[in-house]
This record gives structure tokens, sequence and C-alpha cells, in this order.
């Protein structure tokens, strides 16, 4: 059953097991220097100032990223003292609900309709640990949009020096009553194409 984005519902991990670690993880190669100006997709490099978009009427999306400043506590750490690879999983998260509520939409408001707004999928790419104290950025958009759905993209970075740690790509999905997708509500989607105009730098 899909489940309101409190809750990730899907998660890929890579390898065999759900619960590898990051032990004999190497570093991915010709990926450093990370340049500032440029965020690595999942398949190519994009700029951050991308081709602005000011709809949600299908294939539209967000310029830029919102950026969310963490630190990781003790207790997200697994035996091998780096951060539990679940744990991304809640970064990711709580990157979106920070997007989602700068917009002016919260999960409570959607919840009070009687829709929910679901995670369909959730793919997580690691590239390297988190160990106790570092202080990290999570960035994240709307890279795309349907009539029902919204695809957002997100990337984790060690700071100071913008090290990448995490690449990952989630689907939310609206839904109605009985859990089936529906349109998104014309007064939510007011406010994404609010937030999309005052995001495009023209």
């Amino acid at each position: 059953m899909l489940q309101n984005l409190a809750f990730p519902a899907h998660v890929v991990f890579p390898g065999s097991r759900a619960d590898a670690t990051f032990l004999n993880l190497r570093r991915p190669p010709l990926f450093l220097p990370f340049s500032p100006l440029r965020v690595p997709s999942l398949s190519t490099a994009r700029s951050f100032t991308v081709e602005a978009f000011i709809d949600l009427k299908g294939g539209k999306g967000m310029s830029a990223f919102h950026d969310v400043q963490l630190k990781v506590r003790d207790y997200e750490l697994d035996q091998y003292g780096v951060v539990n690879n679940s744990i991304f999983a809640s970064y990711c998260q709580h990157a979106r609900h920070e997007l989602l509520e700068n917009i002016g939409v919260s999960c409570d408001g959607v919840a009070r309709t009687g829709n929910s707004l679901a995670l369909s999928e959730l793919s997580l790419k690691f590239l390297a640990p988190l160990r106790s104290g570092d202080k990290f950025v999570v960035k994240v958009r709307i890279s795309d949009s349907s009539a029902a759905r919204m695809y957002f993209e997100h990337f984790i970075f060690k700071l100071p020096n913008l090290e990448p740690i995490l690449e990952a790509k989630a689907t939310a999905v609206w839904l109605d009553k009985n859990y089936r997708p529906v349109r998104i509500p014309p007064e939510f989607r007011s406010k994404f194409v609010q937030f999309l105009r005052h995001d495009d730098p023209n």
C-alpha cells in the first residue's frame, strides 16, 4: 500500500542486501574536484540554473534547489560507525517536507482534504559515508510533474567541501480517499504555479 510521505514506501539499495554498509567503499572515479556551480544528476551533470518553468501542466519542474542543512546524530549510526543507509531516506523525506512547506503545501493540509500525498518510489545511490558529527546539506527540487504525480531530485553533500554523499530520486502521487491516483487539486496546483513563477529568474 502506498504510504504517506512521512513513511518512505520503497527504497532501492545497492547490492543484494538491504542492510549493506559502506565497507570497502571506494570514491567514485572522476567525481572530484567538484564545482560548486553544478550538481551531478543521476544520469548527467545539470546546472543549478537550468531553464525555469512556471506551471505544472506536465513535464515541468523547478530551476533551483531547496537547501536543508543537517548534522549527523549518534543514534543514526550502525555498528560500523557510519550513518545507516535507511537513515538517508529520512534525510530526503525531511528535505521534501521543508520544500513543500516553503511552497505552502503541508501534509496535514492535504490530509484534511481527505486526500493523500504518497511516496510511490524512492531510489537511493550511495557515494560515500557520513559519520557522527558530520554536517551536510540536502538539496531537493521538483524536477518534473504530471497531472497526479511529482518527481523529486535529491543530492546530499558533506560540508564544508561539498563532498558528494548521495543521489536520490523520488515519486509522489496524489491519492483520493480510496487510495487511487487523482489529479492534483486546483487549490494546491495554484500554490506550485505561484512558487515556480517566483522561482523563475526571468
